[in-house]
């Protein structure tokens, strides 16, 4: 897995996050960058929220 070493240095992710600031600051980073994937915990309350709607 590669680093965006300029990616990660333009968007840290938010102290104290919201969940939605999580989610999108994770979905950009799987954009930019494969140093990781999303947390599987964050990927099961994307998928359960989704549900609820």
């Amino acid at each position: 897995m590669k680093i965006n070493k300029d990616w990660h240095a333009k968007n840290r992710m938010p102290q104290n996050a919201t969940f939605e600031q999580r989610v999108k600051w994770h979905l950009e980073h799987q954009k930019n960058c494969t140093c990781r994937p999303i947390p599987e915990k964050l990927l099961h309350e994307m998928e359960r929220r989704k549900n609820l709607e």
